[in-house]
């Protein structure tokens, strides 16, 4: 049994902000080391929860835990390019005769292709159409994750108003109260069409999301 841990690690990036300091250190003659650091339930590899997105929208806490553990099916569309749109075919293609779809991942290994710590893994990335998203809702999963930046407009929140973007996965997937696994990595570890999954989201009461650990038994 391997397990194969599919979290980006929380540490400097340009697209987060994070200052990470000693809050105590033995070097400062403290009795322990700790650090302190500040962090958006949105930064690095986390779920939504539909309140994200949704005025009065279902919290964490109202999802049962055992939804984010068990067999995710692995929509593999890794053939994929930059800036290539991510269509309802293609995902149909990629899920064949397969009906098991309570948790699925959209696996495309972008980040083999572009470093995530690079402008151009966020600019350049596949993306999921509207009928794709659509498409993935039709399949009535309780949770789906991505392992690149989904929406189109994920680009643009750098540059413009976030009310100028229009958020494809979050109004299609999200609205329909599927709780979304945003920014998995190492999925080119992953062959097989299912996977066993753990991920365990850190325990914020009543929020709209927050950092999950996602670990694959393979």
């Amino acid at each position: 049994m391997q397990y194969v841990d599919l979290s980006l690690p929380i540490v400097p990036h340009w697209r987060y902000p994070i200052q990470i300091s000693d809050a105590k250190s033995f070097e400062k003659g403290d009795l322990f080391n700790i650090k302190q650091f500040d962090l958006k339930s949105h930064w690095y590899t986390h779920i939504d929860a539909p309140l994200h997105y949704v005025d009065g929208g279902k919290h964490l806490d109202e999802f049962p835990l055992d939804i984010l553990i068990g067999k995710a099916l692995i929509l593999d569309v890794s053939h994929v390019k930059a800036n290539d749109a991510i269509t309802e075919q293609i995902l149909r293609e990629a899920l064949g005769d397969e009906k098991d779809t309570n948790f699925i991942i959209v696996k495309t290994c972008w980040e083999q292709n572009t470093d995530w710590n690079t402008t151009d893994y966020w600019d350049n990335a596949p993306y999921i159409t509207e009928d794709g998203a659509k498409f993935i809702a039709s399949l009535n999963p309780k949770v789906v994750g991505f392992d690149f930046p989904q929406d189109y407009d994920i680009r643009k929140l750098r540059h413009v108003d976030e009310s100028e973007c229009f958020l494809t996965t979050h109004e299609y997937i999200l609205k329909n109260n599927i709780l979304m696994i945003e920014y998995l990595t190492n999925l080119w570890n992953i062959s097989d069409k299912y996977v066993e999954i753990i991920a365990l989201p850190i325990t914020l009461p009543k929020s709209d999301g927050g950092q999950i650990r996602v670990v694959a038994k393979i």
